[in-house]
Formats: structure tokens, C-alpha cells, sequence
């Protein structure tokens, strides 16, 4: 025979007729708050590649190999809203800038490397998926640039570009209160949702001479040029936002001595005197002797220099605010250095042009949400959708030193001298883990150095090296599962020469991180009351005895009545319960 407390409770109670059962919707009376929210998705990174012939202009010579091509890429189009119903691909046209440095067949006729700019236009049709009502914000990197000589005239280049975007959904929700004429008891929970609350582009136009260092030489050809912006500190108050940034400037430029040409032009005109003045003096003696007192050939130097330049740009707001955090992120495409004179007549590397500058501004609201009710006299019932928003946490900003000794190998002899040094970020990454944020990558360190083995093999030669680096950036608020975008910069970046054989890369790489976390809560969604067509059968008084995972909540909603009437009935100093306890329940 079975034993009582092995039967379950319902085989205990009289059986009884079925009951009907009626759902009756709430269409009057329920209260909502909307609640703003911002869902931000990042789109899979996607690779698109282009190819195309570029031809050496008719007033550059031929070309033997190519050191080094770097570039741009300019997107017009940055911000995307709206897609033709029933297309899920969105048109993207742009242009990359390159910047081909290389050597020359005849280097004692033209110097030692030759610049040629050019440009190379896309058109891709790129098959992705937009919300309805979602605002999309694209870029694009270059990933890689191979290159192939083809003749002396033509060379190819193969680019991957990288196109990044993130979607921004933009939507209220209503979140239900409670019912005017009903005493609903709820269960609520606090969260804090973030939402962009707005989205800022301004920009500042540079103009700003730099000082050539180069002493008596003049300026022949700015052979390439580096520009890139990064941000020093920001504050955004409810009128405006204050960026505070450098320019980062790296020139490569060639130069001759200032008065190598007034020298040549001296002697040449001496000697058609001393021709004039000595009409039967032998032709070919006179110009053997023209020949030995002439002054050698004026050579052709290469100078670096790196610059940085301050600025300040005030971004005035439409709508005040209190923020909770803000993000910052650089246009620079249109800075550009030239060769000129300053109002003293002075020449001069003039910086001008506009930084386009986009600025995110976030607002954290805390909203307490109904995750349970009931009511004590009637059956409430309701669904609950699952949905999820992001929660700023917080942002950081950390630097890392960077130092590698680079091998110098090939048949180019030993490095006599460094003419050029530059890097950029290829690949970064970061992560939250608790109190701190890693920040790991990869920069590619770029350098041209001058030979010195002999006149066979003296030349000019490139090298290029992937260098890893890691930032670890103290942040106490955070867990370990958060999810950290980030924006890294190389401020600073020199090279040394160790020996013929290595030169040694010194860098100064900052990583911004920007930390988000995963919100999940329920909205509550359809309530209605179900009435019951039958007896009631409750009881006045009942004493429970407390169940493991059981709570004031849960068997206040059994019962149907509160969580403070038990409290009180029981003399509970707080909500802890023990599994045995015995509570006396009045309903």
C-alpha cells in the first residue's frame, strides 16, 4: 500500500467536475511606460577584393622595383538608413588612395626613389541584411596590398579591404505598470539600459605650417606622407563636447643643397668668359680643363621628419542632456601636406584641411521591470517575451611600449643608414577578464634603409616585419563577460640602427576600449484575467512548511496573499527562508 507522503497532493482531494475556464484580455485600464532602447549589432567583417593595372606617368622613369605602396580608403557613404524593400544588399562606392615609392632604372639621373600617386576606384554590391527602421554606420580598412611588377611602365596591385559596420535598431517598448482599478501584486527587477541618445558629426578645418629641418637644402619632392588623428581626451557636458586630439605627421621628402645649383651656373659662366676672352685658345684643352675644375653633381638627400600637432574642436549639441558616456571616432582622408610659403616668403610643409569628426553620445536609464505578478482575488495570467539590450559600462585608455630587433637580410650589404620608419595596427583584439582589459594585436613595422656594400651593391631597400604587442589596462568594474570594442592607434614610432645587420623598432601603441554588457530582461506582454466557472476552494488559514528553493515571493503568490502579511503574521525580521520552517499563512 502506498505510503501518504509518496501520493502526490491532487490524488489527496476529492475529484471534482471540470472546471471552465474563461480568458478574459485587458484591453482598458492597463498602464505602460515606454522605455527607449538601442540594440547595437556588429556586422561579420567582409573581404572584398580589387585589382587593377596602374601605369607609371609618362613623366617618371621607368621603374625597376617597387619598395613600398600604402593607402586609403575613402567611403562617402558612412551612414546608411534605408534599404529598397525587398534588397538585401546595399551599393558601396568608394576610392582607395596608394602611395607607390620605387626605385628607378637610372638612379644617377633621378635620384633614389620615385613617388607615384593614383587612385583606384570600387563599386561593390554588398549582400547584407538592414532592420527595418535600423541606421547603419560603415567603414573600411585595408587589410593587405600585394603587388607584382609587370614592365617598366606598368605595375599591378591586388587590395583586400576590410568592411566594418555596425546597426543600430532604435525602438520603444512598453513596459506595463500595473492596472488602474486592480491591485496587481508585481515582482520587479532593476536593470540599466543604455541608449544612443544621440549621434554628432562636426568638422574642423586645419591649417598649420611645419618648420623644414633640413637647414640650407631646398625641398624637391615630398616623396610620401602618413597622416593620422588620434584623440588625447574628450569631456561632454550638456551643451557641448570638447575633443581634444594630435595630428600625427610623418613626412618623407628629398632635398638638394640650396646653392649646388647657383655653384654649376657660376663655373658655367666663368668658362664662356675665359672662352670669349681667349678666342685662340684650344677648344678641347679648355674643356678638359672645364671638365676637372667643375663642381661634382649636386646629391640627392632623403629626410624624415614626424610631427605632431595639437587641437582642440568644440562640438556644440542640439538637445542637453546628462550622459553617461560617449565614444569618439576620426575622419582624416582629407589632411594634406604641401610644399609652400609661408607670409615671411619662407618655405614651409603646410598641414591643411578638414577632420570630419563623429561622436556617439549614450544615456544609462534604470527602469524596474515586472518579471511576476498575480492578483490575490483573481486568476492573472500574462506572457513574458525574452529580449536583451546592451549596458555601458565603462571605457579605458591604456599604452604599451613596443620593442623589436628587426633582421636586416638580403644581398642589399649592411644598413648604412635609416631614411624612413612608419607602422600601422593590422590586427587587434580585446577582451574583458575581471578587473582589467587585454588589449593583444599586431602592428607591421615599415622601414627603407640606404646600403653600404660598395658601388655594385649600395641601394636603397625596404623591410617589413609584423611585430605583436599587448596593453593590459586596469578596469575594476568589470567581470569577465563583457563585450569590448575597441579603437588602437600607434602615437609614436622611431627605429634605430644596432649594427649593419638589425635595426631595432621602438613604438608607443594606445588602446581606447569601449565596454558593453549584456542586458537580458522580460517585457511583459497580454495580460488578462481568467475566470473560473465553478466552487472556490481555498482556506482561510494554512500552515507551509518551506520546501528547498521556495521564497516569500513564490508562496505569496500560491496563496494569494502578500509578501509583507506573511512577514508580519510570522514575525520575519527578512526574507530568509530555511527549508522545515513553518509559516502560518491568513489569506
Amino acid at each position: 500500500m502506498t505510503h501518504e507522503k509518496d501520493v502526490p497532493d491532487y490524488a489527496l482531494v476529492p475529484a471534482r467536475e471540470p472546471e471552465e475556464r474563461i480568458l478574459i484580455p485587458i484591453t482598458q485600464g492597463a498602464i505602460y511606460s515606454p522605455v527607449q532602447v538601442t540594440n547595437i549589432t556588429e556586422k561579420p567583417k567582409t573581404i572584398i577584393t580589387i585589382e587593377e593595372d596602374i601605369l607609371v606617368p609618362d613623366t617618371k622613369p621607368d621603374l625597376r622595383e617597387i619598395l613600398m605602396i600604402d593607402g586609403k580608403v575613402r567611403l562617402p557613404m558612412r551612414e546608411i538608413d534605408e534599404i529598397s524593400k525587398g534588397e538585401d544588399y546595399i551599393n558601396i562606392s568608394g576610392d582607395i588612395e596608394l602611395q607607390t615609392l620605387y626605385l628607378p632604372e637610372r638612379e644617377d639621373v633621378c635620384g633614389p626613389m620615385i613617388f607615384v600617386p593614383s587612385r583606384v576606384s570600387f563599386k561593390e554590391q554588398w549582400h547584407t541584411g538592414l532592420t527595418a527602421g535600423a541606421t547603419m554606420i560603415l567603414t573600411g580598412k585595408i587589410e593587405k596590398i600585394d603587388y607584382m611588377v609587370i614592365n617598366e611602365r606598368k605595375y599591378r596591385v591586388k587590395i583586400n579591404l576590410g568592411l566594418y559596420a555596425k546597426e543600430y535598431l532604435d525602438s520603444k517598448i512598453d513596459v506595463f505598470e500595473g492596472l488602474a482599478d486592480e491591485d496587481i501584486q508585481t515582482l520587479r527587477e532593476k536593470i540599466e539600459i543604455t541608449n544612443v541618445a544621440m549621434r554628432k558629426k562636426d568638422i574642423l578645418s586645419l591649417k598649420e605650417d611645419l618648420e623644414i629641418p633640413s637647414g640650407d637644402m631646398a625641398v624637391e619632392t615630398i616623396l610620401k606622407q602618413d597622416i593620422h588623428v588620434v584623440e588625447n581626451y574628450r569631456q561632454a557636458t550638456a551643451e557641448k563636447v570638447v575633443v581634444n586630439g594630435f595630428v600625427y605627421v610623418n613626412l618623407l621628402y628629398s632635398a638638394m643643397s640650396a646653392n649646388a645649383s647657383l655653384v654649376g651656373a657660376s663655373s658655367a659662366v666663368e668658362a664662356e668668359l675665359s672662352s670669349a676672352m681667349n678666342p685662340m685658345e684650344d677648344r678641347g684643352a679648355m674643356e678638359a680643363g672645364r671638365g676637372h675644375s667643375a663642381p661634382s653633381e649636386p646629391e640627392e638627400t632623403i629626410f624624415q621628419i614626424q610631427e605632431r600637432i595639437e587641437f582642440t574642436q568644440f562640438i556644440p549639441l542640439s538637445q542637453g542632456g546628462q550622459w553617461s558616456g560617449s565614444s569618439v571616432c576620426f575622419d582624416d582622408n582629407d589632411l594634406r601636406v604641401k610644399l609652400t610659403q609661408n607670409e615671411e616668403g619662407t618655405e614651409v610643409f603646410r598641414l591643411e584641411g578638414d577632420i570630419t569628426t563623429w561622436v556617439e553620445l549614450y544615456r544609462n536609464v534604470e527602469k524596474e521591470m515586472i518579471v511576476d505578478g498575480y492578483h490575490r482575488e483573481k486568476d492573472f495570467i500574462c506572457d513574458f517575451e525574452e529580449t536583451s539590450c546592451r549596458t555601458l559600462v565603462g571605457t579605458t585608455a591604456g599604452e604599451t611600449s613596443v620593442r623589436e630587433i628587426l633582421p636586416v637580410e638580403g644581398t642589399h650589404g649592411d644598413v648604412e643608414k635609416i631614411l624612413y620608419a612608419a607602422g600601422e595596427v593590422v590586427k587587434s583584439e580585446s577582451r574583458s577578464e575581471a578587473g582589467k582589459i587585454i588589449t593583444e594585436g599586431v602592428i607591421t613595422g615599415k622601414l627603407i634603409c640606404q646600403g653600404s656594400g660598395g658601388d655594385q651593391n649600395a641601394m636603397v631597400f625596404a623591410v617589413r616585419q609584423e611585430v605583436p604587442f599587448r596593453c593590459v589596462t586596469a578596469a575594476p568594474q568589470v567581470t569577465g563577460d563583457e563585450m569590448v570594442s575597441d579603437q588602437v592607434y600607434i602615437k609614436d614610432l622611431w627605429a634605430e640602427k644596432i649594427n649593419g645587420k638589425q635595426v631595432e623598432l621602438n613604438a608607443t601603441v594606445l588602446a581606447t576600449s569601449q565596454i558593453m554588457r549584456q542586458a537580458p530582461f522580460k517585457v511583459l506582454k497580454n495580460p488578462a484575467f481568467e475566470q473560473v466557472n465553478g466552487t472556490a476552494d481555498g482556506k482561510p488559514m494554512v500552515v507551509y512548511i518551506v520546501k528547498k528553493g521556495d521564497n516569500l515571493w513564490s508562496i505569496a503568490k500560491r496563496f494569494k496573499t502578500t509578501r509583507n502579511t506573511i512577514a508580519q503574521i510570522n514575525q520575519l525580521e527578512d526574507e530568509t527562508l530555511m527549508p522545515g520552517q513553518k509559516l502560518l499563512i491568513l489569506k
